[in-house]
């Protein structure tokens, strides 16, 4: 006679899984951590600082970290636990306050185990001229630089937005008719950091004036009227290649969501702090989001 029995939901096991921060800090620091908004500091060997975070209720948060199982945290977790000599704690007003205090502390001590806001060249700006020979765009981690129209913060999506541009501007300027027409930098995953497109007088599949307008006002944040423009302006038709139609509707698509992640968002963070223009500091940029 045959018998079988099912494997149990979840897998029983014969000893306590180990809990290095009860080890390290005692049960009685945990209960001790108050149920209030605040930031929190891990540090290791030589009081270095190895994570900063923030929470609406740190003794929550904590307890998180102190009952964390090996089997089922993430690895970058469990590191740190193993890492993690000691813990303080600072209650904020709010949970708003705690999140600009963990800005401020992340930017003076870059831990080892954070990586968003940390560095204050991470993000992008994209820069934009034009005369009546042609018009250049670039990508910057620096908003120092002086001659040129600079729009930014950007923090998600930059680099896929700024190449899309690049590609969509190049298809309504150019009107190639084979993707081999396009520079082969600009096709790769990290496009040129600056680019110069000559206006053809012969091929006036978009105004100058207008498509100038289109370009500040989308970047700026303030109309998405280049997406309708680019869409009507790059090449069409069953002559062109699959590959090269389905380039375009990506890049559009891509472009579309850098506007409301990137623009948009800058330009309605812009008028709600009565900021005066299109260009955000990243470090304020992080405050304003928080």
């Amino acid at each position: 006679m045959w018998y079988s029995a099912r494997m149990p939901e979840r897998q029983l096991h014969l000893f306590a899984f180990p809990r290095p921060l009860v080890e390290r800090l005692g049960e009685a620091f945990f209960r001790a951590v108050p149920r209030a908004p605040g930031v929190y500091v891990m540090t290791g060997e030589g009081g270095r600082a190895l994570y900063i975070g923030q929470s609406g209720n740190l003794r929550a948060r904590l307890a998180s970290y102190k009952n964390a199982r090996p089997d089922r945290a993430p690895r970058k977790v469990n590191r740190l636990i193993r890492a993690v000599q000691s813990i303080t704690w600072e209650e904020c007003e709010s949970p708003e306050g705690a999140r600009l205090r963990e800005n401020e502390l992340l930017r003076l001590y870059r831990p080892k185990f954070n990586r968003l806001n940390t560095w204050p060249r991470a993000y992008s700006y994209i820069q934009l001229a034009g005369d009546e020979t042609g018009l250049e765009l670039g990508l910057t981690h620096d908003p120092g630089r002086a001659g040129d129209q600079l729009y930014g913060a950007f923090k998600t999506r930059a680099l896929a937005g700024y190449g899309a541009l690049l590609r969509l501007v190049w298809a309504a300027l150019q009107q190639p008719s084979s993707p081999q027409d396009f520079p082969v930098r600009m096709l790769g995953s990290r496009p040129p950091r600056r680019c110069r497109f000559p206006w053809r007088p012969g091929r006036p599949a978009i105004g100058q004036t207008a498509f100038l307008n289109s370009l500040q006002g989308f970047l700026a944040g303030t109309s998405d009227d280049l997406l309708q423009a680019l869409g009507e302006a790059v090449p069409a038709g069953e002559a062109l290649s699959p590959f090269q139609r389905a380039l375009h509707a990506r890049d559009l698509e891509t472009l579309t969501a850098f506007y409301g992640s990137g623009p948009r968002r800058n330009c309605q963070l812009s008028e709600e702090h009565r900021l005066p223009g299109p260009l955000i500091a990243q470090e304020e940029l992080d405050d304003l989001l928080a």
